[in-house]
């Protein structure tokens, strides 16, 4: 039987205030909650980040099923300095974000557009090819000696010199 570490967090716009670890709303609530569940949605990305080798600049590749009223599939470049607003509306909604043994990333979001949720979101990790700077997936990068298919076929077959 294989067990699968599975860490969630979540960040809301219509977070209240609680004492201890209640949702009562208190008379000293700022808003600053939100801000407090962006550290903790900080704190699992760098864990990603970290497991997979991802460098600031690196593209990551996000992926979604099922968004808005219509459920329409696309897809959004983004980097890791601004992959936690990659999520983020004008206008209240609620983003869990699960990592999955350190190395898988998903996100489902809820909003008044998509009360159900959305599908998930997946994350895609690219680095940069080291000649065109072309993204490329890590795997690949790493086993390709740093650069994309075609440059690295380029290199060995010296093509790149004549």
């Amino acid at each position: 039987m294989t067990t699968i570490n599975k860490q969630t967090v979540s960040v809301t716009t219509d977070c209240l205030c609680g004492e201890g670890d209640t949702d009562t709303l208190t008379e000293y609530c700022s808003g600053t909650c939100y801000e407090w569940q962006k550290e903790d949605v900080f704190a699992l990305l760098g864990e990603w980040y970290v497991v997979n080798g991802i460098d600031e600049d690196d593209p990551i590749l996000i992926n979604a099923e099922s968004v808005g009223w219509q459920h329409r599939s696309g897809f959004k470049w983004t980097t890791p300095m601004e992959l936690d607003g990659a999520l983020s509306l004008n206008g209240d909604f609620k983003i869990e974000w699960y990592l999955e043994d350190g190395e898988t990333l998903t996100a489902r979001r809820w909003s008044h557009d998509e009360p159900t949720g959305t599908g998930l979101f997946t994350f895609t990790h690219y680095k940069g090819c080291d000649k065109c700077g072309e993204p490329v997936l890590a795997d690949i990068h790493k086993e390709e000696l740093g650069f994309c298919v075609e440059c690295q076929h380029a290199y060995f077959d010296h093509s790149d010199e004549e």
